[in-house]
């Protein structure tokens, strides 16, 4: 009996050997793409929310991650020294840089990527894949199929993680129709050299005595991620990259890319990108709306919500905005932004699904400002409440204050879940006036979307003043020169509520200057 017994766990092990070897050995589809077939290998890579959306439809969209990823801050790093070697100009160094992180990206998608493309290409053919789009500033795929499709992604040794792509909302601000608006004489600073119309929360962080210096931005071009710009409305017209001296439309997609609906001419449906960009750099021609910190800067911009959004379209969106796109389909990235807005964001917490976008923008020398995001019924505020992206490292996140220089109460506050001070820096986000579709202007917006637009023209503002300056040196110019704000509780600065204060667009353009 005891050699019976140990005959048949003998045998027991055996089969479950070789049932663990065949969960785990390789099979081989009809292209020649290697499966590493097992139930385990797909539990460990696939998000479990993405399983329960098959189960309501055949197809379903998800994005699939690749594990070999560019450290885009190492490649920078050593570009930099390159260009230094050489001795060339830094604003030369700065675009060489951009070029070589663009090229490392755009190599490691197409090398790791073969595989994954070409079984999706076979699944076409088969009615098992609707569509797929490849991304490179995260090595990534969006792919739309069955689930028998996933479950073979997943065993692909070259895929890291497989994720749903996640439904994301536009930062919801508050119009007041009541809100009264602020006199010109109020708001503007009697030193300061101003056009008819300047607006209290541009007095507010002394732009009139920068451009007074005959510093406006002339030469820098910004650019938002947003719900698209009516290009047409009179303070941001002229100030559209896709115009030229004439006014006449020159290569548009170079200048305007729209990841929703593909319109080929910028424009707003719902007026919070219009808003934004009027607050960067708008200004009519007369003189008498002067809404805009950086009213001589060059404006570009991304349609990415309608008014919602998902993670491919912005991953769509962010890739663009690296390396903007002729109509042949070539990458430049030498007439990519100097700095980017993004006046929206998810929820708190650690969720780095657009860390990867914010290290390459920063690698790229491409400023990423984030707001700092709005209270709402599933975030009432408080410590630690910052919105992602903009709690991330890698993030410049600016948060609301008013005329008073108090915070908003609806704006959101640190630190962040890496423990960092967040907001980085605070500016006015309460009762702002700026361009709205249909060629107008409307006050009484409230919300930190309309902070960091600030934040995004002063960078306009020290980049013309010193081309030179890396993201990183402007973060240090722009929270070194911020006015310090607190209050009870508090008590110190910086701190999570203001940051390192109100930002100073005098002092921080004088610092550099100086």
């Amino acid at each position: 009996m005891i050699k019976s017994k140990s005959i048949k766990k003998t045998l027991s092990a055996s089969f479950t050997a070789l049932l663990a070897f065949s969960l785990i050995s390789p099979v081989y589809g009809d292209s020649g793409t290697t499966f590493l077939a097992g139930a385990s290998t797909i539990s460990a890579k696939v998000s479990a929310k993405l399983n329960q959306q098959f189960n309501n439809s055949e197809y379903v969209t998800y994005l699939v991650k690749l594990k070999d990823q560019v450290d885009t801050e190492s490649v920078a790093k050593h570009a930099f020294q390159k260009a230094s070697a050489e001795q060339i100009s830094p604003v030369a160094a700065k675009l060489s840089v951009r070029a070589t992180v663009v090229n490392s990206l755009m190599d490691t998608a197409e090398k790791t990527q073969q595989p994954v493309q070409e079984y999706l290409e076979k699944e076409i053919n088969n009615g098992n894949v609707k569509k797929y789009k490849s991304y490179f500033i995260v090595n990534a795929l969006a792919v739309t199929s069955t689930k028998e499709v996933l479950d073979n992604l997943a065993t692909l040794p070259e895929v890291d993680k497989i994720l749903p792509d996640e439904k994301r909302e536009l930062q919801k601000v508050e119009i007041d129709k009541d809100a009264q608006p602020v006199s010109v004489k109020e708001s503007v600073n009697k030193n300061a050299v101003t056009p008819s119309r300047v607006e209290w929360n541009i007095s507010k962080v002394k732009a009139p005595q920068v451009w007074a210096k005959g510093i406006d931005g002339k030469g820098v071009v910004v650019a938002n991620l947003d719900t698209g710009v009516e290009y047409t409305h009179p303070a941001l017209k002229r100030k559209w990259r896709g115009l030229n001296a004439s006014g006449q439309v020159v290569n548009p997609e170079l200048s305007w890319y729209d990841a929703v609906n593909g319109a080929s001419l910028p424009t707003d449906s719902d007026g919070h990108g219009t808003h934004t960009m009027g607050t960067i750099a708008g200004s009519d021609s007369n003189g008498t709306n002067e809404v805009g910190v950086a009213p001589g800067a060059k404006w570009i911009a991304v349609r990415v919500f309608n008014p919602d959004t998902t993670d491919s379209i912005l991953l769509d969106g962010g890739q663009w905005i690296l390396a903007p796109v002729d109509k042949n389909g070539k990458k430049h990235p030498e007439l990519a932004p100097d700095v980017v807005n993004n006046s929206w964001g998810g929820g708190p917490g650690l969720d780095e699904w657009y860390r990867p976008v914010t290290k390459a923008w920063r690698a790229a020398q491409i400023f990423p400002e984030f707001s700092a995001g709005n209270t709402t019924w599933t975030n009432p505020g408080g410590a630690g409440s910052v919105a992602n992206p903009a709690n991330l490292p890698e993030a410049y996140a600016t948060g609301a204050t008013d005329i008073n220089n108090k915070l908003a109460s609806f704006s959101l506050r640190g630190p962040s879940p890496y423990g960092e001070v967040k907001p980085e820096i605070s500016a006015p986000g309460v009762n702002i006036r700026s361009s709205v579709p249909g060629g107008s202007y409307e006050g009484g917006w409230n919300g930190t979307s309309m902070a960091g637009p600030h934040t995004v023209g002063l960078v306009a503002l020290l980049l013309q003043a010193k081309p030179s300056l890396t993201v990183d040196q402007l973060e240090d110019v722009i929270s070194n020169t911020a006015t310090p704000l607190t209050d009870s509780q508090y008590r110190t600065s910086p701190n999570n509520g203001y940051g390192h204060g109100l930002i100073d667009a005098l002092a921080a353009v004088n610092s550099v200057l100086n």
